[in-house]
């Protein structure tokens, strides 16, 4: 079997690299596609295929996975004479592991030939995650589909939970995303509170760490706003693109999403202020720069 996975970024190389491995262990050939041309040479070094084309990985693989960072690529890879669409195998499944715009993801499928499968299967757990082979796949997909696939999925996922039908995972990969961008800007007024008052911030957040408060957040997030990294691993940009695709879900589900649209407005102006390449958490700057105090250990 022929697999192909296109987006050889932050996530999809760790996810490609994993799955570059259950490829070997199962006589199959991982094809990789990539912008960058020195990632897929490192991906070539280790025994996969360099793909010339988004039209030859459709025409030749019978698995496809892609990593890319918004609805843009993703339409781009999937439609047009060169796409995934036009040039597919019969029976050919598409596991899309992005995070997606539901209304965009849906245009993809009315699109698809009806003989090939489109999963929407975003992933949460990180870069760390997806080189430890230990992420959540969050899937739209029929549990007969599921048990065929999962133990390729298992290459790079610790679990791969079906959230319901098509569009699940999209929704599913969303709700937690806001969350989190609600509590990382919670952090930034708790925390200003703390600093304001002359705590000791790092017993402020080993206290926070072993109350009602502790989350994900506050466990990983915390100590990279106090060691001044604000989080290297996530650009504000990426950020930003995600608090718009949680509006835009909102609109379309019809529901009025004001700490939403609060936030999404914050992480504009950070962006704007900052730039979108600087690390996610410089969104705390700006309370910060308002305050005249910096949050650190």
């Amino acid at each position: 079997m022929k697999i192909g996975f296109i987006g050889l970024g932050n996530m999809g190389s760790g996810m490609a690299a994993n799955l570059l491995k259950h490829c070997q262990k199962n006589n199959n050939e991982l094809l990789v596609l990539d912008l960058n041309n020195e990632v897929v040479s490192q991906f070539v070094a280790k025994g996969a295929t360099a793909a010339n084309s988004v039209k030859q990985i459709a025409q030749e693989c019978e698995v496809i996975f892609t990593s890319l960072p918004s609805s843009t690529q993703v339409n781009h890879v999937a439609l047009g004479s060169e796409g995934i669409l036009e040039n597919a195998q019969s029976n050919a499944t598409w596991f899309e592991t992005s995070t997606n715009e539901l209304s965009e993801w849906e245009k993809v499928k009315a699109a698809a030939p009806a003989s090939m499968s489109l999963i929407d299967a975003p992933v949460t757990g990180g870069a760390e995650g997806a080189t430890a082979g230990t992420l959540t796949m969050l899937l739209g997909i029929d549990e007969q589909a599921l048990a065929i696939f999962a133990p390729m999925l298992s290459a790079f996922t610790k679990n791969a939970v079906r959230m319901g039908p098509s569009g699940a995972g999209y929704v599913t990969k969303l709700a937690q995303l806001h969350l989190n961008y609600l509590v990382a800007q919670g952090i930034g007024e708790a925390l200003m509170m703390g600093a304001k008052a002359e705590l000791n911030l790092d017993v402020l957040h080993t206290i926070l760490q072993n109350s009602c408060a502790q989350s994900y957040v506050v466990d990983s997030y915390i100590p990279k706003v106090l060691d001044g990294s604000y989080d290297r691993s996530f650009a504000l940009g990426l950020a930003t693109k995600d608090m718009r695709l949680i509006t835009e879900l909102g609109s379309h589900l019809g529901i009025d999403m004001q700490l939403g649209n609060q936030v999404y407005n914050t992480y504009q102006t950070a962006t704007e202020k900052y730039g979108p390449e600087v690390p996610h958490l410089s969104v705390l700057k700006l309370i910060e720069e308002q305050t005249g105090q910096l949050l650190r250990s």
